[in-house]
């Protein structure tokens, strides 16, 4: 266990669920030596690797300690806060045509 090193992958959708998604994954993620340890939920999975992997980690072209994959976090929380001012916005043109 001491010459293993773990870490955790997460998805802002729930990529995990796709098995097709699932293996493309673990198929980048094996470039670098990393093997599924975990499926935690459909947003999370634990990978695992032997520590010696790392002295190849400079001439990969993955970043092999990336830890999220799918849509970018920025696009995810761009979209995610205009459907929320969206909602908003009808929640509010609502009450005020039940008030007129």
């Amino acid at each position: 266990m001491d010459n293993k090193e773990f870490k955790v992958i997460t998805s802002n959708t729930p990529i995990f669920a796709n098995p097709a998604k699932l293996k493309q994954v673990l198929a980048e993620e094996a470039q670098a030596g990393w093997d599924l340890e975990e499926l935690i939920d459909s947003n999370k999975i634990r990978v695992g690797r032997d520590k010696s992997q790392r002295s190849s980690d400079g001439n990969r072209t993955l970043d092999p300690y990336r830890i999220n994959v799918g849509m970018n976090q920025v696009l995810y929380l761009g979209i995610a806060a205009l459907v929320t001012i969206a909602v908003i916005w009808a929640i509010i043109q609502a009450a005020a045509m039940s008030v007129a």
